[in-house]
């Protein structure tokens, strides 16, 4: 179904922490002019920016959102018994928002990005 990954991709948990900062926002889009609450969320927002940065297809983006939903969920059945409805309610309140407004945010490229553009970003830093 999906593109095979290379084997130069980067992956989330080798990134440094300048790296991570340049990727990763949190909750909401980089430079967006209404803030998201993390509303706990931060770790699978953060994560979820870096593979709209890793991008490639319209696939990845689904495969990403889905990710992204699981995580959150995962996240909400942390939660006090009494809360969970909430997390689990704001979790998908996210998911739909990415899959409605989160195409341009995505990278739409031939092929995964790689360390070399990793790189290449972060000399022009």
């Amino acid at each position: 179904m999906g593109s095979t990954k290379p084997n130069n991709v980067v992956h989330f948990r080798d990134l440094k922490p300048d790296e991570r900062a340049h990727i990763c926002n949190g909750c909401g889009p980089k430079g967006g002019f209404v803030p998201v609450p993390e509303m706990g969320f931060t770790a699978c927002c953060d994560h979820h920016d870096f593979n709209y940065w890793l991008g490639h297809t319209e696939f990845d983006r689904l495969r990403a959102d889905w990710q992204f939903r699981d995580a959150m969920m995962a996240d909400a059945e942390l939660k006090s018994w009494w809360n969970r409805w909430w997390y689990r309610a704001m979790a998908d309140l996210y998911y739909r928002a990415v899959r409605r407004w989160g195409a341009p945010s995505f990278y739409y490229g031939p092929a995964y990005r790689t360390r070399a553009d990793l790189d290449a970003e972060m000399v022009m830093v």
